[in-house]
């Protein structure tokens, strides 16, 4: 399970340790996502479930961009990737993670649906809310907007992609309220937006890349 995208100053004492695929730094190992090969593609190991011979990476543009060089020498085999396509799989595994926690919440009877509920659950102190990007005007409440400025807020889906995972018809607004489960959703946003800003600037160095002549 991912801990923390942010880099830490020292690991804690006993935390399992790895090197990054990437920077070549150690690391806690929960700092960092975990790649394994599965039927011969790289892959990420998001929710940690799966076997045999791994590599870890921070999720950062930075170490992103180094990672095709450092997975071959991880796994002693060509990865024939390059940094755009690879954060394009840490984004879609991102995207299936965050689906799966949000259905394990659901699940739970971890999430407070609605504008009313959701808001309540802010102000009891539930951990995260879950802002549809087409929810309106509910996302400028006082509620959501202190949620914003205290980091615990975050635009994901439309309100009838929310809706259907929920089991509702749309969905503009929800607090999850299950501590750990809103950690890791937020750990795994993090990722995602690492993923996407190594897309975009691959997209920027190949727009800037001058014609074969």
């Amino acid at each position: 399970m991912l801990a923390t995208m942010q880099e830490r100053p020292r690991t804690e004492r006993g935390a399992p340790t790895r090197t990054c695929v990437g920077c070549g730094l150690r690391d806690d190992a929960a700092a960092m996502v975990r790649l394994v090969v599965a039927e011969d593609e790289v892959a990420f190991d998001l929710a940690g479930g799966s076997f045999g011979r791994g590599a870890h990476l921070h999720a950062r543009p930075d170490c992103l961009a180094k990672a095709p060089r450092g997975l071959a020498r991880a796994f002693k085999r060509d990865v024939r990737l390059d940094a755009v396509e690879l954060a394009g799989r840490l984004a879609a595994s991102c995207e299936r993670r965050m689906t799966g926690l949000l259905l394990a919440a659901r699940r739970a009877r971890a999430v407070a649906i609605g504008a009313d509920a959701a808001r309540s659950a802010l102000r009891q102190g539930a951990p995260l809310v879950l802002v549809a990007v087409d929810a309106g005007t509910i996302a400028q409440s006082s509620e959501v907007t202190q949620a914003v400025t205290s980091g615990s807020a975050m635009a994901w889906k439309t309100k009838n992609e929310l809706g259907t995972l929920l089991g509702e018809e749309a969905v503009a607004i929800c607090a999850v309220t299950d501590p750990g489960i809103a950690s890791e959703l937020k750990d795994v946003r993090a990722a995602a937006d690492a993923a996407a800003a190594t897309t975009r600037e691959g997209a920027e160095c190949s727009s800037r890349r001058p014609e074969a002549r």
